[in-house]
């Protein structure tokens, strides 16, 4: 194949010259042929389409070639501008995900704007794990202290756990033992809600010592209660999903959580201190 296609255009040539000088030594009509000369221009004329054919595969074969390199060419440059447009995509897709998790977070400072914050986003977070702390990229430089309040797009998120100088831990509120003092929006009957090991794979909260005759309803909403000695009051927390009694005779809920904890990437730290 690469003997044909180095040498290509000689053998064209050749073959062209061939059958100029067997056209010409056939085209001579000036004489009456014979016997020997009539089967030696059956002999040439043959020889003349089997030439021709050779040459058309040739150039058949040529032209194969030649489309076959454009097609890769053009393949090439296609598999190139597409991998440019899904890199512009990402791009795009990524902003829009940052333009939106910014927006939720002025949003969530609207609903309480009574409290001082600061923004952060969310640095490390182990996402096989979404119950376990995550780091964010504020810290005591910036005022951030243990036990300020963290909120995320839909309400609380958890508290923070240790600082340094540039960063800080946050346990989020659906880890085991992390407890808040809470209440019912709707009745105004209290409780603490907590973490549990057991709940937090189904994305579930435990709210506890609830009276027996509070008044607690599937689709309540549960906020964070003035009775609380370092959080701030009236942050949503989540719904009641199911309501029930313990041995003891008093009331638990099962709280589903107003944030999603597997999708936090910004986070607002509330720096007010609460007594």
């Amino acid at each position: 194949m690469n003997f044909l296609q180095t040498h290509k255009k000689w053998i064209i040539i050749g073959l062209l010259g061939l059958s100029v000088v067997m056209m010409a030594f056939t085209g001579r009509d000036g004489y009456r042929q014979g016997p020997v000369r009539s089967a030696f221009g059956a002999v040439i004329t043959g020889g003349q389409q089997v030439l021709s054919g050779i040459g058309d595969w040739f150039s058949d074969r040529w032209n194969f070639l030649t489309t076959m390199n454009d097609l890769h060419r053009e393949n090439q440059q296609l598999i190139a501008e597409n991998e440019r447009l899904e890199m512009q995509l990402a791009q795009l897709l990524h902003l829009l995900e940052e333009n939106q998790a910014l927006s939720e977070l002025v949003y969530l400072h609207r609903q309480y704007d009574d409290y001082a914050v600061l923004a952060a986003g969310v640095i490390s977070h182990n996402p096989s794990n979404w119950a376990s702390n995550f780091i964010i990229n504020q810290g005591a430089n910036s005022g951030i202290a243990v036990d300020m309040a963290v909120l995320a797009p839909g309400g609380f998120a958890g508290r923070v756990s240790s600082v340094g100088f540039g960063y800080a831990n946050v346990s989020p509120l659906i880890e085991d033992g992390v407890a808040i003092s809470a209440q019912n929006r709707r009745s105004g009957y209290t409780g603490v809600v907590r973490g549990d090991i057991s709940l937090s794979s189904y994305g579930l909260l435990r709210m506890n010592y609830i009276a027996a005759y509070a008044d607690f309803n599937v689709g309540d909403e549960v906020i964070s209660s003035h009775l609380s000695s370092i959080f701030p009051p009236g942050i949503l927390i989540g719904n009641v999903v199911e309501v029930g009694q313990t041995m003891g005779g008093m009331r638990y809920a099962l709280v589903e959580p107003a944030v999603d904890f597997s999708r936090i990437t910004h986070v607002l730290v509330i720096t007010d201190t609460f007594e």
